[in-house]
């Protein structure tokens, strides 16, 4: 048996992508201990250190599937630019009906302008000869990440074709305004065997908008809960975890780092804390160590091996009695171990992940909105409500932990009785 698994980050440079990879292949090895477990990288190395088991499939030569006009080719200039976007959906409809007959002919108008179709017609096959195709965790569904969720909803577009069967674990869906996203939503959303959503407030009317049964929809937290769940320190910490997400979806900027580290400073003189660095993503665009290297001025962050998986950091955030963020999967880590979190959002994308975890854990996640007249005001009330109910919190947040671990396990044991 072949498994082959899409993923959010082909790098491993996110330890929330990670996370939820590692979950994933792992709930897939423990079920069919002697199939393949196929994954798309730019990286066979990286994935080796987090997933030694697993088979590094190159992504390279889906891009030149997915390339415009290499099927109809110069046939489109006979028609006006306003004819294209039809003559561009002709294009992708047979691709995806027809698609051993589109790689053969892709293949020969593509190999005689010295193209290098060998990776081009290995991305196929690997499809074509895959008994099932999945897509792991992530918040890619959604307009900040156009490009790889029109590419992994076209990988499944293109599973589905060959009948072979096709799911999606711990999803955040949404915002969506995207067209293009929007019809491939459409397309392939109604055609799966399972979904399973890692918040219910955003995600789940998103998702049943497109078509699908409600029973094919499960509601389960993100499959990283699993993975921090199981490192929970036997107490509490006394460090405030901090992380904060600069880039353009997340809506903080470079200008936001000098306020909030004079309010991080006052807190941990105030409660007599250490800060903790939380690093979530390390991709040059939003690296997290490079706003913490400001925030915190961490002489230990030229060591980046110190914190470069997901694991190191769940222990990292293991030490802390609360955890400050404006990146997700810092919060994820942190009430997966009954860590109270205050939560920073100036993005409608980190409002609905930010509300949707809060949403699924009940009490110790506080959201507050960088947009708010009185933001500063609210993150101190915040960070001190956290600070002072942190024990009282940490029992119902282990407990909420525990409850959508079992819940994503049963989603995924619900898509392996469907396959038999």
């Amino acid at each position: 048996m072949k498994i082959l698994i899409d993923n959010g980050g082909y790098e491993f440079r996110n330890n929330g992508d990670s996370a939820m990879l590692i979950v994933t292949a792992e709930r897939f090895h423990r079920q069919y201990p002697n199939a393949e477990i196929q994954i798309f990288t730019l990286a066979p190395n990286s994935l080796k250190k987090i997933i030694p088991y697993a088979e590094p499939i190159p992504i390279a030569g889906r891009k030149l599937w997915l390339n415009a006009w290499n099927l109809l080719g110069g046939m489109h200039k006979l028609f006006p630019e306003s004819f294209h976007p039809r003559l561009l959906k002709i294009e992708t409809y047979l691709k995806i009906k027809l698609p051993s007959l589109s790689c053969k002919w892709m293949g020969y108008r593509l190999s005689k302008r010295s193209y290098d179709i060998k990776s081009m017609n290995e991305f196929v096959e690997t499809v074509q000869r895959a008994d099932i195709v999945i897509a792991s965790g992530g918040g890619y569904i959604t307009d900040a990440f156009e490009g790889h969720a029109c590419n992994v909803l076209q990988t499944l577009a293109l599973a589905q074709s060959y009948g072979i069967p096709t799911a999606m674990f711990g999803q955040g869906i949404g915002p969506i305004q995207s067209k293009k996203i929007l019809s491939w939503v459409k397309k392939v959303y109604p055609k799966l065997k399972c979904l399973s959503l890692r918040e219910r407030q955003y995600s789940k009317p998103c998702a049943l908008s497109s078509g699908m049964a409600n029973n094919i929809v499960d509601v389960t937290g993100d499959d990283a809960i699993s993975l921090a769940q199981q490192l929970t320190p036997l107490k509490i910490g006394r460090k405030i975890g901090v992380n904060l997400r600069v880039a353009t979806y997340s809506g903080l900027g470079e200008e936001t780092l000098g306020q909030f580290k004079l309010i991080l400073n006052d807190v941990a003189k105030k409660y007599n804390a250490e800060l903790c660095a939380v690093p979530i993503s390390f991709h040059d665009g939003d690296s997290d160590y490079s706003s913490l290297q400001k925030l915190l001025e961490d002489k230990q962050f030229d060591d980046k091996e110190r914190l470069n998986t997901p694991e190191k950091v769940i222990k990292q955030v293991g030490q802390c009695r609360i955890v400050i963020t404006g990146s997700y999967h810092a919060g994820v880590f942190a009430l997966s171990q009954g860590i109270s979190v205050v939560a920073v959002a100036a993005s409608d994308y980190y409002r609905h992940k930010f509300e949707g975890l809060a949403n699924q854990f009940s009490v110790g996640c506080y959201v507050i909105d960088r947009e708010s007249a009185g933001f500063e005001s609210d993150l101190k009330q915040a960070i001190d409500k956290a600070w002072l109910a942190a024990e009282k919190m940490r029992p119902e947040l282990i407990k909420k932990a525990q409850e959508q671990v079992a819940l994503s396990e049963a989603a995924y044991l619900k898509f392996y009785k469907g396959l038999s």
